[in-house]
């Protein structure tokens, strides 16, 4: 207790239950940072939450909004639902980002990273060289691997679409939201065409927005009947239709 402030005989504080720094117990008796009630038991609990790094409270506060989107829906994602998902006060909220807006721009560029990411992985090949209905196929089919393990992740990003689509207005605008899609897509086929050895004849941006018609199809459908065999179906001939947008294989190495 504050040195020279009585404890009060009719207060008695249950140490079982930290009290927050700053909280008063009762009227004009409050209870020191880094003090404990009594032996042992800590006065803050969130004080694990202030020493994390700023990296860490972020990762935690972007699948937590992943998770809330998914569940509950955009309207109802607002900072103090995610900052209660995540286990986190308010304030710690702000030491990670500017405002919510900022906090799912961050969701869009984890899920789209770790997708590009995945996919980008299935263009190692060792041995002959694959054909480019090959690479693609690989690349599509991880991307349903993915969605059918995480599907609350496109769910998110859907309902951050659909929003902004209707409002007119988002984080960075459902065009905004798209353009990281093109990119991402656009940057695969550059690498699917470098691996096969067969130049896309189309110009790239095109062929980037056809394959992101593609998986939106292939995400939304999925959603709605979960038959990944069927699924997997509409990636091969995709895949082809795509591949079909390529010269030949070149001979060299």
């Amino acid at each position: 207790m504050n040195a020279g402030v009585p404890a009060d005989a009719g207060v008695h504080v249950n140490p079982e239950v930290p009290v927050d720094a700053g909280v008063p117990v009762n009227a004009g008796m409050s209870v020191n940072a880094g003090m404990s009630v009594n032996a042992g038991v800590p006065v803050n609990a969130a004080a694990p939450v202030r020493r994390m790094p700023v990296a860490g409270r972020r990762d935690i506060l972007i699948e937590s909004a992943i998770v809330v989107i998914a569940r509950d829906g955009l309207a109802a994602s607002t900072t103090r639902a995610i900052v209660a998902e995540a286990g986190m006060s308010l304030g710690s909220f702000h030491y990670a980002f500017e405002s919510r807006d900022a906090l799912l721009e961050a969701v869009i560029e984890r899920v789209t990273g770790d997708e590009r990411m995945a996919a980008e992985a299935t263009l190692v090949t060792g041995g002959t060289r694959p054909q480019l209905h090959t690479v693609l196929l690989r690349g599509i089919e991880r991307y349903i691997e993915i969605l059918e393990a995480h599907p609350e992740r496109e769910q998110a990003l859907l309902e951050l679409h659909l929003w902004a689509t209707r409002r007119r207005e988002s984080v960075a605008g459902a065009t905004g939201q798209y353009r990281a899609y093109y990119r991402s897509a656009e940057h695969l086929l550059q690498l699917a065409s470098v691996a096969a050895a067969q130049e896309i004849t189309v110009p790239l941006a095109e062929a980037a927005r056809l394959l992101v018609v593609v998986l939106d199809g292939i995400t939304t459908t999925w959603l709605a009947d979960r038959d990944g065999a069927a699924a997997r179906r509409s990636a091969a001939l995709a895949a082809a239709a795509l591949a079909a947008l390529a010269a030949a294989p070149s001979n060299s190495a």
